[in-house]
């Protein structure tokens, strides 16, 4: 299991984009989040034992809308976190998307949510507050992010 030899090394922005939309009104409507969430390892080259490193990388859409449902503001941002882990063998795609949607998404959503507040109250906005995560277990439950779904934002 990657998240018994997994270590975090760092996490950081790796791009951002925030515009504003053409409404007028910005009383606080629905906002469409949607969050893909990735994994990757490698080794590290010439290691002598069996070290490697996974990336994840969350990356998320934030459409805000007024009232009326004319759009108010849209902000993209990915976060990457790296992990340095100790494996044997290479996790496999399986293990890797798993480790992404239960730890990689636990270590970036503090990121993600002090941005996305940040950047909604920079605008003039309400601040936009992405909810905290829910586990069952160790398993994320994030059927809520997998597909858009409309909630208002606001303070």
């Amino acid at each position: 299991m990657i998240s018994d030899s997994a270590s975090l090394i760092e996490v950081i922005l790796g791009d951002a984009s925030v515009s504003r939309g053409p409404a007028v009104s910005h009383k606080p409507g629905a906002v469409d989040l949607s969050v893909d969430s990735t994994a990757t390892f490698s080794r590290y080259p010439d290691a002598a034992d069996f070290s490697g490193l996974v990336i994840c990388k969350d990356e998320y859409v934030a459409a805000l809308s007024n009232e009326d449902g004319e759009s108010v503001a849209t902000i993209k941002a990915s976060f990457v976190a790296a992990f340095s882990v100790d494996l044997e063998d290479d996790p496999g795609d399986e293990a890797l998307e798993d480790f992404a949607n239960s730890t990689g998404k636990l270590v970036i959503r503090p990121y993600a949510r002090e941005f996305m507040q940040q950047m909604s109250i920079r605008m003039g906005l309400p601040a936009l507050t992405l909810e905290v995560l829910r586990f069952r277990g160790a398993v994320v439950d994030d059927e809520s992010e997998t597909t858009s779904r409309p909630e208002r934002f606001g303070t």
